[in-house]
């Protein structure tokens, strides 16, 4: 199927994937409202993060209970989550019920109460799961390892700053959701049992008046870089590498995202195998590309116990320093069909289209169809991703690497 794109006189972008055979339809709504466009620090940061909460605690006429109970009433699945860029709205109910759903989203959106008393509570929930990160030193070590890798403010966990998130007040949250919420910029993909010819009139209605301008948030400067240790009594380090990857709009992308399932995406991955299977010398291991707008980065996690920590890094390291060799065509069929299927089995999700889409969207600037996707892969050969390899993932890539743990000691105290 193909994908209508619609760009609203105020700058909302719509999209609408009708997929045959569904009978529900999914929504996601991106709004430029993420973290990386927090105040700094105790000045403010979390704000995007409770907004994220609160805008689905009541707006319009209903307060926050009748709001639950008529998306509730409608069969509408709801979630809103929030990061660099976005708040992401994401909503999954019967086809027949689309244009109810919108009309409450759109009060969701557009005027959402951020009534005074929720806003401690929501606090407290934000707070509660700021001091909760060493209960989860995999994901720890990850927010960690972003601080180091990505330029402030785009590296910020999420989670916001505790004096950051103290200061805010209902006055604040409120003018900030109305300055920073706002139609330029904003992304609402449709995908699954979608009739544009008659969704798109009500999306006229709901939202042809909403206005404001984007202001993108820019870097502060320069990375940090280097090396980072979190001291946490355990039996456990917990170790994490960062590389630079290319952007999504980059040629090289999608070749190096086959590359990183053969290193370590999967069981039968370079890293799984040499590392946990030969060796023995963690639990876990793995490698995941991510390919954004304006930066890309490849990461790799190793659980491992303090005393094996120093062993499993440089085992990692020597792998990665084999991988520039390139790969076999075994690795290479084994990578790209588990790749295919990914991408197959996605398509059968109205939801995973829609996020699909959005994110296509904003960061290539185009919404591309499953068919165009699987072409695009088709077209990567084992000399190209090789090629691929050899001029991304050399020596000098290596020397961009970030690296965080969490442990008993620093792993460089353990050699």
């Amino acid at each position: 199927m193909s994908i209508l794109i619609e760009k609203l006189s105020n700058g909302l972008t719509v999209a609408f994937e009708p997929i045959s055979g569904m009978a529900t339809t999914s929504l996601s709504f991106a709004i430029p409202a993420g973290t990386a466009g927090d105040p700094e620090g105790s000045a403010g940061e979390g704000e995007s993060t409770l907004l994220s909460e609160l805008i689905v605690r009541g707006s319009g006429a209903r307060d926050s209970r009748a709001f639950s109970e008529a998306l509730d009433t409608l069969g509408c699945d709801r979630s809103t989550t929030v990061n660099a860029n976005h708040v992401l709205v994401s909503a999954t109910m019967l086809a027949s019920r689309l244009n109810a759903s919108l009309e409450l989203i759109a009060d969701m959106v557009l005027r959402p109460r951020i009534d005074a008393e929720h806003l401690e509570p929501v606090r407290q929930l934000s707070l509660q799961a700021l001091h909760a990160l060493p209960d989860d030193p995999q994901h720890l070590v990850m927010l960690r390892l972003a601080k180091l890798h990505f330029p402030s403010p785009f590296n910020r966990t999420g989670y916001g700053d505790e004096a950051g998130l103290q200061s805010l007040t209902t006055e604040h949250v409120r003018a900030t959701w109305k300055r920073r919420a706002v139609a330029q910029g904003s992304i609402l993909s449709i995908a699954g049992a979608v009739s544009p010819e008659n969704a798109m009139p009500k999306l006229q209605e709901l939202f042809g008046a909403w206005g404001g301008t984007n202001v993108e948030a820019k870097t502060f400067g320069p990375r940090s870089g280097g090396v980072d240790h979190y001291t946490l009594a355990s039996s456990q380090t917990h170790m994490a590498f960062a590389f630079d990857a290319p952007t999504e709009s980059d040629p090289d992308s999608f070749g190096f995202r086959i590359a990183a399932v053969i290193l370590g995406g999967e069981a039968s991955s370079r890293l799984f195998t040499e590392v946990r299977e030969k060796r023995g010398l963690c639990y876990s291991v793995g490698a995941s590309a991510a390919t954004g707008r304006d930066r890309g980065v490849l990461q790799i996690y190793a659980g491992s116990t303090p005393q094996r920590a120093a062993t499993t890094s440089k085992c990692i390291m020597d792998e990665l320093v084999r991988f520039e060799s390139g790969v076999n065509q075994i690795e290479f069929d084994r990578a790209k069909i588990g790749f295919k299927s990914r991408m197959v089995m996605s398509g059968e999700s109205a939801m995973a289209r829609a996020s699909t889409i959005t994110s296509d969207l904003f960061r290539v600037g185009k919404a591309r169809t499953l068919a165009e996707l699987t072409a695009m892969l088709e077209g990567w050969t084992l000399e190209r991703v090789n090629d691929v390899i050899k001029r991304r993932m050399s020596a000098a890539w290596r020397a961009t690497m970030s690296q965080a743990t969490v442990g008993p000691n620093a792993v460089a105290d353990e050699v």
